[in-house]
């Protein structure tokens, strides 16, 4: 809706802040509108509001430094953990892209409005300098709204008008980067009586390795989350004659084992910077080929034309554009084989060498193989696991100075909103609007296609290699006297095969520089894996508000109502062929087929496609209408006490709809302290792109498997119904003088309630199902470690949801390094309840030659708990309270019990002073923990031996208790008559984000891993 009566707008800022800052209500009587505030169809007096409605104007967000939506939506303490730093390992795509996540309960319950109206869920998008203030609305709005508010919502509202030409520009630095900056620019003209303003911003962010924080490089033995067991330095099996006939198990297809041959020693493995675990497993750490700041640009444009064409009529048009782009999101060299070209199922086995490869000799040489007796039998090598770029890096794509495969991310999008406001002769209000979004996703995610590697190991690769195959009953190509001849070549899978760990710049002992692979062939071996993912929609509202002749004894009785209709679609391009699913299986002669099928030959139903690690992307496209109506009715029943009565109705496609109603209220019983309270119901219905029966094959980091990610498939159930949640509020407000006149004092305390039903998202996580399955301990311990040695329940009720190396769990023996992926789905699962207080005190005066201001905002979290968990009937959590908690397995992560910002802000003459102080408690990791709230040791052990010994590793307490993160910030601003110059200390103690075992060290959804920043700005208007 449209929140805002247009020409009535100038005095909304300042009066909506009676209810959310100190300021002075007899001061302001006078400039009292009536005008729509956010969450309201009626106009009416912010001081009437029932709403809990949090206030930051465009003067007070100069006062506290000009942050970024990335900043702003971090220092909310009203918020919860929110995307938008650089977090691969949380969907690179999301570097610089902003979504807020109002209560901690998921940023799709939080919604997003610019100027009243619906925009896609990035708050990138939004020009910070023609931004007059942010409405944050800290109560369920689906009744006015619609569905995606049951968390709140978050208002950017742009100034009415602007005459003049501004610039701006800003540099943060002293972070061991070279630095982000800001420059924007905007202009306004007075045309008759029409003002058109326009705007245009760029952000840049310069990349920051992990190397340059101490807290993102620690050792294994502190942190071993950015560890893996899948390599390039791997325990290879050798084989016997391949069997004529190949079957779909590793012997069955491979031919007899005859040992297990090291590809690596202990010394060489460290040499490199691994840690030695056993004869096939040399752990490897690829957080140093991360960052954990990727180079980010974003650009806005912004035009605005309004005009005043009566007395009663006016027009508007706005149209909003950005550009958020990530040109290299680094990762692993790599990614791990977690899925392969062999007919055998699993991670291991999936690749073979013959021994007529060239490189076979110097490995078995090298490694003792060729002085053993069975050598003369061996006909192949398969390895247990592996990964074709880990230790040494990988250049093939990497930028200057880097060693690793990057991503490349670019988002793009667009708002446009126009319409008309204007009063009836009988004093009724009207407002009608069309709005348009569209939201472009542009990426790629490189990965290797594994039947090309078996093909180079044969002799076979290279994009110009097209030797006949002349053996139909054994998949790839089998030409003999063809491999490595002409423009086929050779790979070299073996420790031989790279130089150093780059990074580190470690040497590696047993590099040959006459082995490497030629560029050609690395390149030849990946796939952009790039799709294009468009999605839009269109907006029609009509709102009509007024007063009915009916009088109450505080006043008549004021109503509004409108009808909504909105039409939203999804597309997606993805045009390579390899990806877009028309090459489901590795190889061509495969067809996705059951395993039971007589004709499978390794293909599974789900079409996994022809990756190591990540899955297809076959495109589709989906749409959605929906139509609403919807009234809202105000209730003056006292001179003090006014009650509001609302209700939506909200038909989709797809026979869905939904009913949700609200009421609110506000009693001021003296003229200090006010009473107010609602109580609502919310939905949120199925998005337009979701595709009952879809299959998405993806995968998931596995705390049972010491942190290694592996594959996870989601199955998009069928019958999905809209989410349902009850909100509800209460509160009061007291306003009054200080110690002194001329002092104002404003103290505010609220409790809220938000409780959702058949939640939107995961039944289950793929990572709680394998913990549930991978439950026993192994022989000689009582708990259950994550260093891939629990053992499988293999009579588990969900094993039929695992996928085993080989096919098949023996109990006692299968343990949780032999599963490749865990198949969950997608639906109405549990739900969740969170409840707490917010507190906003503030008090302000008069002080030496200036003005003082003091600020409190609080939020203390006092239930954060989850529904039930079920699968397939059987239950794997029971629900609990996880406040205080990294809730490492849901969506909306960690749930801080504590969020308090304090202000400290002088002002005198031209020059102005703020001191900022932000506090968010600290997370249990609830994976290290008993049910009894004991500490589980046996999972802090990292697996493997400390380097250069034979010693086990000690427990690692790391991240499992972190205290709470206290930082302060301080901004200057000198209004001089030339300019005004701006400069702020940020993290003035340069405190490190609280401990976290992931992969970055910390929670890049709540902290910040700059440090102390040192920023100067300057603003010039002409």
């Amino acid at each position: 809706m449209q929140n805002v009566y247009k020409g009535r707008r100038h005095s909304l800022a300042l009066a909506i802040m009676l209810a959310s800052t100190a300021v002075p209500i007899a001061a302001q009587e006078a400039e009292i509108e009536e005008v729509i505030v956010t969450g309201s169809l009626i106009r009416g007096t912010p001081v009437d509001t029932a709403l809990p409605v949090e206030v930051f104007s465009a003067a007070e967000l100069l006062e506290t430094g000009s942050p970024t939506a990335l900043e702003f939506a971090k220092t909310l303490t009203s918020g919860g953990p929110i995307t938008g730093e650089a977090y691969y390992f949380g969907g690179s795509g999301n570097t610089g892209n902003v979504s807020f996540n109002l209560r901690g309960i998921g940023s799709d319950k939080t919604l997003t409005l610019f100027n009243g109206r619906r925009t896609p869920q990035n708050s990138s998008l939004f020009p910070s300098s023609v931004t007059s203030r942010i409405e944050i609305l800290k109560d369920g709005a689906a009744v006015t709204y619609g569905a995606d508010a049951t968390g709140g919502v978050v208002n950017f509202i742009t100034e009415d008008s602007f005459s003049g030409f501004e610039l701006s520009s800003s540099y943060k630095g002293g972070f061991d980067s070279d630095g982000d900056w800001n420059v924007t620019g905007k202009a306004g003209w007075d045309v008759g009586d029409s003002n058109i303003l326009v705007a245009a911003e760029w952000d840049h962010r310069s990349r920051l390795q992990t190397k340059d924080r101490d807290f993102s490089s620690l050792p294994y033995g502190v942190n071993p989350a950015p560890w893996s067991g899948l390599t390039n330095l791997a325990g290879w099996v050798p084989r016997a004659t391949l069997p004529s006939n190949p079957g779909l198990t590793a012997n069955s297809e491979w031919g007899t084992p005859l040992g297990l041959v090291s590809d690596f020693t202990p010394e060489s493995c460290n040499a490199v910077g691994g840690i030695y675990v056993n004869a096939f497993t040399c752990n490897y750490g690829y957080i140093p080929y991360y960052n954990v700041v990727e180079e980010n640009e974003i650009y806005r444009l912004f035009g605005q034309v309004t005009t005043q064409m009566s007395d009663t009529l006016e027009f508007y048009a706005r149209a909003a554009y950005g550009r958020v782009y990530t040109p290299e999101a680094y990762g692993s060299p790599s990614q791990p084989v977690v899925r392969g070209p062999a007919q055998t199922s699993g991670l291991t086995y999936q690749l073979y060498v013959p021994s007529t490869n060239p490189f076979v000799q110097e490995f078995a040489q090298r490694t003792g193989w060729a002085n053993n007796p069975l050598f003369g039998l061996t006909r192949g090598y398969t390895p247990i696991t592996y990964r074709a770029f880990a230790h040494g890096g990988n250049d093939t794509w990497a930028g200057p100075g880097l060693h690793s495969t990057p991503n490349e991310n670019e988002s793009r999008n667009w708002h446009i909103s126009t319409g008309f406001t204007g009063e009836l002769s009988n004093d009724i209000s009207w407002d009608l609007a069309f709005t348009y979004n569209q939201s472009d996703i542009r990426s790629s995610a490189p990965d290797i296609m594994g039947a090309r590697v078996q093909q180079a190991l044969n002799g076979f690769g290279g994009p110009n290699c097209d030797a006949p195959d002349l053996d139909p009953n054994r998949l790839g190509t089998q030409n003999p006297a063809l491999a490595g001849v002409g423009d086929c070549m050779w790979y070299n899978p073996f420790a031989t095969n790279f130089a150093s760990q780059p990074e580190l710049g470690l040497p590696n002992p047993a590099f040959d520089p006459s082995l490497q692979n030629p560029l050609e062939l690395r390149q030849w071996l990946f796939n952009d894996r790039y799709g294009e993912t468009t999605a839009w929609s269109a907006t029609v509202d009509l709102v009509f508000s007024g007063l009915t002749p009916i009088e109450l004894p505080g006043g008549n009785i004021a109503w509004g109502a409108g009808v909504q209709y909105r039409d939203s679609r999804n597309r997606q391009t993805v045009p390579d062929p390899i990806y877009n699913g028309a090459m489901p299986c590795f190889w061509d002669e495969q067809t996705p087929r059951d395993p039971t099928d007589p004709e499978y030959n390794g293909c599974t139903p789900d079409g996994p496609g022809p990756f190591f690690f990540f899955g297809i992307n076959p495109p589709d496209s989906t749409s959605q209408q929906q139509e609403s109506a919807f009234a809202e009715f105000s209730l003056p029943l006292l001179d003090r006490l006014n009650m509001t009565a609302a209700v939506r109705h909200e038909r989709f496609s797809g026979d869905l709809d939904a009913t949700v109603y609200k009421v609110s209220g506000k009693y001021d019983i003296t003229d200090n302290l006010s009473f107010r309270g609602s109580y609502g119901t919310n939905y949120q219905a199925p998005g337009a792109g979701l595709n009952p029966g879809e299959v998405n094959v993806g995968v998931n980091s596995y705390t049972i498997a010491g942190g290694d990610w592996r594959g996870a498939t989601t199955v998009t159930a069928t019958g999905i119904e809209p989410e349902t949640a009850t909100v509800w509020n209460t509160g009061f407000i007291w306003q009054s003088e200080g110690f002194d006149a001329g002092h104002d004092f404003q103290f505010i305390v609220d409790y809220f309630s938000i409780e959702t039903e058949d939640e939107l998202g995961l039944l289950a996580s793929a990572n709680t199902i394998a913990s549930s399955v991978f439950s026993i301990p192994p022989p000689g311990q009582t708990s259950v470690p994550s260093n891939r040695t629990a053992l499988a329940d293999c009579s588990h009720p969900l094993i039929g949801r695992v996928q085993f190396n080989g096919g098949t769990c023996t109990q006692g023996v299968t343990t949780a390094n032999d599963f490749a992926a865990i198949t969950t789905e997608f639906g109405n699962g549990p739900g969740q309840l969170t409840e707490g207080f917010d507190v906003q005190a503030n008090y302000s005066f008069p002080a030496f030659a200036g003005d003082m201001r003091l600020g409190l905002t609080l939020t203390k979290v006092e239930k954060f708990e989850f529904g039930e968990t079920t699968l397939d009937g059987f239950l794997l959590d029971p629900g609990d309270d996880r406040l205080g908690t990294l809730n490492f397995a849901t969506i909306a992560q960690a749930a801080p019990e504590w969020r308090a910002n304090v202000n400290i802000n002088y002002g005198q003459g031209d020059h102005n002073f703020r001191l900022v102080i932000g506090y968010i408690d600290g997370v249990k990791d609830e994976r290290y923990y008993n049910a009894d709230g004991t500490i589980n040791e046996a999972a802090l052990v990292p697996g493997g031996f400390q380097p250069g010994t034979t010693t086990p590793f000690e427990p690692s307490y790391y991240g499992v208790d972190p205290g709470g993160w206290l930082a302060g910030d301080f901004h200057w601003i000198w209004d001089h008559e030339w300019a005004s110059f701006t400069a702020s200390i940020n993290n003035i103690t340069d405190e490190d984000p609280p401990a976290s075992r992931q992969e970055f060290g910390y929670d890049p959804r709540i902290g910040n891993p700059l440090g102390r920043t040192f920023e100067v700005g300057i603003r010039k208007t002409f």
